[in-house]
């Protein structure tokens, strides 16, 4: 799953266990992200819709993207085939839509003008800047008319929007399960025997999309340095690119293979088993380039209770603000991520930072914070309100 499912899966279960609402996830296909709905009891519905191309192409891994003219033509056509699809979809009782994933919000938006259903739009996206704010102003020109508020995930995003806009948003950071995240001693020590780690290894730790602005790379580069000064050190990568080409992550193989490190760097593709995974981990580092705002591997990794080091990029200053004992790095200097990696080799300050982190975790991004602040929205705009 990508962020959006599982922020989707996070929330439609609190909002299920409040007891408060009915309610229905309307997914474009069936598959496991709509069998774990099912599990947790959520009712769900498919659509069926046009499926959606890259505006883009991505040249020498993600260092150049150059406009795709008939993606954008085919889009458009999308999107309107899948408005009215959507718009069969839904029951018109419903009393409130949210909706997710940035072309979706277009399509569902629309859908729902014409139904007199009210929206949230939850945008976890940052637009990007590219063809000279073009994206930009086509956003903001559909939510000047279509949602009835914007609840976005970072700062970052909602200084985005334009000035009508930002009147009728609000910033709230991602939840996740804090309890189902805590690291234990037993959860590591299989991670560890499951990839031949030896129980008194250092290792460093990394979750995320496998994708170039995620900085695996940079994290590689960084660890192949330090490597060579401390025999003792392993280095996870975890996930898989779930909505790319795997060329980057082709790469990112090889350059292991080539300096003979596939024994001490993992690369075990996706999973779902984080709190193991951390349990296993001593340092979670996390060197995104770009548009990263509150990602859900970074704050479950803070809220686990490792020492987590990240790059200092704007989209993640608002985490830094809440988390004051996280480490900062700049994701160019390898050098930076390697002295970190130099100072947690010291297991007391790994425990002293960790569980620093684990208390600023559980007081800033419990599912139970994000739930309530977004519960009080949905019911300022509901349907009869």
């Amino acid at each position: 799953m990508g962020g959006v499912q599982q922020t989707t899966l996070l929330f439609a279960d609190y909002l299920s266990f409040s007891g408060k609402y009915e309610i229905e996830t309307l997914l474009p296909n069936s598959g496991p992200f709509s069998d774990l709905l099912k599990q947790n009891l959520i009712s769900t519905s498919f659509y069926y819709p046009l499926s959606y191309w890259s505006t883009s192409i991505s040249l020498f891994n993600d260092q150049l993207r150059i406009p795709n003219p008939i993606a954008w033509i085919w889009n458009i056509f999308a999107i309107i085939f899948n408005i009215f699809t959507v718009k069969r979809s839904i029951d018109p009782k419903t009393e409130l839509v949210i909706s997710k994933g940035l072309l979706n919000h277009f399509t569902s938006g629309i859908a729902c003008k014409i139904l007199k259903i009210p929206v949230i739009c939850h945008l976890q996206d940052l637009i990007s800047d590219r063809y000279f704010g073009f994206l930009k102003m086509i956003f903001n020109q559909f939510a000047t008319h279509l949602p009835t508020f914007i609840v976005c995930d970072g700062r970052l995003i909602q200084t985005s929007l334009g000035k009508n806009n930002k009147l009728k948003s609000s910033v709230i950071i991602n939840g996740i399960n804090t309890e189902n995240l805590k690291r234990d001693i037993e959860s590591g020590l299989k991670i560890r025997q499951e990839f031949n780690i030896p129980q008194n290894a250092y290792i460093i730790g990394h979750v995320a999309r496998m994708t170039p602005w995620k900085g695996q790379s940079q994290l590689l580069k960084s660890f192949i340095e330090y490597a060579s000064q401390n025999s003792n050190s392993y280095l996870m990568l975890i996930g898989k690119p779930i909505f790319d080409k795997d060329d980057y992550f082709i790469s990112l193989k090889k350059m292991i293979k080539d300096m003979s490190l596939n024994h001490r760097i993992i690369m075990p593709g996706y999973r779902n088993d984080l709190q193991s995974l951390f349990s296993a981990m001593d340092l979670f580092l996390y060197p995104s380039l770009e548009k990263d705002t509150s990602p859900l591997a970074l704050i479950s990794a803070i809220s686990s209770g490792l020492p987590v080091g990240m790059s200092t990029i704007d989209s993640l200053s608002e985490i830094a603000d809440k988390c004051n004992y996280i480490d900062t790095f700049n994701p160019k200097k390898l050098d930076e991520m390697s002295a970190l990696m130099k100072k947690y080799e010291n297991d007391g300050i790994r425990k002293k930072i960790g569980l620093l982190n684990r208390e600023a975790g559980k007081n800033n991004f419990d599912i139970s914070i994000h739930g309530q602040k977004f519960q009080r929205i949905i019911e300022q705009n509901r349907k009869g309100i």
